[in-house]
């Protein structure tokens, strides 16, 4: 009997179930709906989601550590990557296939997490208050011409975080300290709100230039069907130093999991070519793989000159970011 009851207790608290995979999703479970359901019926894998914000899921995880029933973290932006990393929470992803489609630079060196999508951090702007002969790139909007016109989010955005991450990286912290002076005195107001908020902003005449993630604006942009946008335009920064901003979606496979053949997977599957061009389309964001062929709309909008440094790295100069933020006033 209480051989019974052992074996009993070990098969409820190891969730072994041979077609389960349990998804902690800090993306909106309506973006991953088309993705799952296209899972699920080519695998009969069963999908079990709980979405909630990054910070919410990594803490979860680790409270609940070795027996927690998540599989997957999915979550936005290397530096959330980083820290779930940094915590402990990853085992490495062990797949060729996924090592063939991803480049270096979108996914960890030790392979404790991987990128699924791109986005870049770009401009919009009014272009009946600015000129597009004086956009240059994100070291310029120090200069006092964008006085009062700047609108961004606060500084402990994650977003903000790896954008000032790699532009140390490739202006220096010498140049990015003189960047974020003059930078924090030519916002339009208090930052405040997310990326939509800020585009709305331009539109209330509250700032004339935002800095956001091209996936928002994109999304707003196609679905504007009453021209309520006509007047806003997205502009790619590109200077000597520093092409546009890319930062990742990602995931890692936590390092308990039960289900780990199940996850990997997933994985794979969000980087054929099936699901990156889901992923890419859904999403408004652009693939990790660069053979997918996107619509018109994505494809028309992707054609910029992209940053190429190691994601990783930038991740790791995220809390000299922060101090540096501060220390100009970015609240």
């Amino acid at each position: 009997m209480r051989i019974y009851i052992l074996i009993t207790y070990l098969l409820i608290n190891t969730n072994i179930i041979a077609n389960e995979l349990n998804i902690f999703s800090a993306r909106q479970e309506v973006l991953m709906k088309p993705l799952l359901d296209k899972f699920e019926r080519k695998t009969d894998i069963k999908v079990n989601i709980i979405a909630a914000k990054a910070n919410q899921l990594i803490n979860k995880i680790v409270q609940e550590g070795e027996f927690t029933k998540a599989d997957i973290l999915i979550t936005t932006d290397v530096g959330r990557l980083h820290n779930a990393k940094e915590k402990d929470l990853f085992q490495k992803i062990t797949s060729k296939k996924i090592e063939k489609v991803v480049p270096k630079i979108f996914r960890d060196k030790d392979n404790y997490w991987v990128g699924l999508s791109l986005r870049s951090r770009f401009f919009v702007y009014n272009k009946n208050t600015v000129k597009k002969e004086d956009l240059k790139g994100y070291l310029d909007l120090r200069d006092i011409k964008w006085s009062n016109k700047i609108l961004i989010r606060s500084s402990n955005n994650v977003y903000n975080q790896s954008l000032i991450s790699a532009m140390i990286i490739n202006y220096g912290e010498k140049k990015v300290t003189k960047f974020l002076e003059g930078f924090v005195e030519n916002f339009a107001r208090k930052p405040s709100g997310g990326d939509r908020d800020q585009i709305r902003a331009i539109l209330s005449g509250e700032g004339d230039l935002a800095i956001v993630n091209s996936y928002y604006y994109l999304k707003m942009k196609n679905e504007d069907k009453n021209g309520k946008l006509k007047d806003l335009i997205e502009y790619y920064p590109q200077d000597n130093f520093m092409n546009t901003h890319l930062n990742v979606s990602g995931a890692g496979i936590i390092k308990s999991s039960k289900n780990k053949g199940n996850a990997i997977k997933f994985l794979e599957f969000l980087l054929s070519k099936e699901g990156q061009k889901i992923y890419a389309e859904v999403n408004y964001e652009y693939p990790i793989r660069n053979d997918i062929k996107l619509n018109s709309f994505m494809s028309k909008n992707s054609k910029f000159v992209r940053d190429d440094l190691i994601l990783s790295e930038v991740a790791a100069m995220n809390k000299k970011a922060i101090f540096m933020m501060d220390i100009a006033g970015w609240k």
